[in-house]
């Protein structure tokens, strides 16, 4: 284990996350089954057996040595590199040897909300611990009723309303979590959330800032704008929001009331297959950004949305100029 030069062992088929965790370590994660990337480390020496989403880990970066801890056993004896990684994902030693800081809450059902076709709005009011500390554009995993599974999802809610959080649930066919909140859970059932992981949040900086969405990844691109407006924010904040047709579009009035506190936010919702009597804009999410910002030098870039808009804007915003330490996301690949 460079550069700490800790040891542990991992059990068989056991994961090297996994393995970490029970020796009272602590590595980053989050989803726990390969889908969002948080759990990256870099593979030193020795061989594992990986799997997990090419959109969390892209080939490019697996061929550079690094791996999902989540979704890597070890096939004999490793090295790993966790002081390794990006701007926020690199540990200290001291976070490493101090264990997992990621608590467990026993939450009550406390509204479901059906928000358009395939999205649901879920608030989870907090019992056991009462609240929650956590910055603005980070997730939670939420136990899937009836399993041991767990599905992850973005708070759309601000950490200055800690008694509870709102989550945006894409609803997908066969989905277990998709099923139990559409046809079982109900307000006051009781639920298990875990967390709060990811590194997304809100840089500190002077640059403007466009926010590009895609349906359900408003969720913390929502709340990073609210935080914002808590903070007295006066940087220009752009938030593009791509949906299919104006059925699909939720949560404008949120949007609109952290418009009010905050003057400097433009929200430009954007219709794909626009109906009759759409104005606004139209096309694919990228399409809008291309059209109003040609240029985008000095900016900091915050995505949410699935992995192939998110790829999308990535090589839009870097083309038209914003750095790529300055482009953040949160990786997920949908899983109901």
């Amino acid at each position: 284990m460079l550069p700490f030069r800790a040891c542990y062992d991992c059990g068989r088929n056991e994961t090297i996350l996994t393995g970490a965790l029970r020796a009272g370590r602590f590595l980053r994660y989050g989803c726990r089954h390969g889908g969002c990337g948080t759990c990256r480390v870099l593979l030193v020496d020795g061989e594992v057996e990986q799997a997990g989403s090419s959109f969390a880990l892209p080939r490019a970066d697996r061929a550079d040595g690094w791996i999902l801890a989540c979704a890597s056993a070890p096939a004999g004896d490793c090295v790993i590199d966790v002081s390794a990684g990006p701007d926020g994902m690199a540990l200290t030693e001291e976070e490493f040897l101090a264990g997992d800081a990621a608590g467990t809450f026993v939450t009550e059902v406390a509204e479901i909300t059906r928000l358009t076709r395939d999205v649901r709005g879920l608030r989870l009011r907090l019992l056991d611990p009462g609240s929650i500390r956590f910055t603005a554009g980070q997730f939670v995993t939420v136990e899937v009723p009836g399993t041991a599974a767990t599905r992850a999802f973005s708070m759309a809610s601000p950490p200055s309303e800690s008694g509870s959080i709102d989550l945006v649930v894409r609803v997908l066919p066969g989905g277990a979590f998709s099923a139990a909140l559409d046809e079982r859970l109900a307000p006051g059932d009781r639920l298990r959330v875990s967390g709060p992981f990811g590194q997304l949040k809100v840089r500190l900086s002077h640059r403007p800032i466009i926010m590009i969405v895609g349906g359900s990844g408003l969720a913390p691109i929502e709340s990073m704008a609210a935080d914002l407006a808590d903070r007295r924010n006066t940087r220009p904040v752009t938030v593009f929001f791509g949906v299919r047709a104006a059925a699909d579009l939720f949560h404008l009035e949120r949007l609109e009331a952290i418009r009010a506190r905050m003057p400097g936010l433009e929200i430009v919702p954007v219709l794909s297959e626009p109906g009759p009597g759409w104005a606004g804009e139209t096309g694919l999410v990228t399409d809008a950004v291309d059209r109003r910002l040609p240029r985008l030098s000095g900016y900091d870039a915050y995505l949410g949305g699935p992995p192939a808009m998110i790829d999308a804007a990535v090589e839009l915003v870097t083309r038209r100029g914003v750095r790529p330490r300055n482009v953040y996301f949160d990786a997920f690949v949908p899983t109901g």
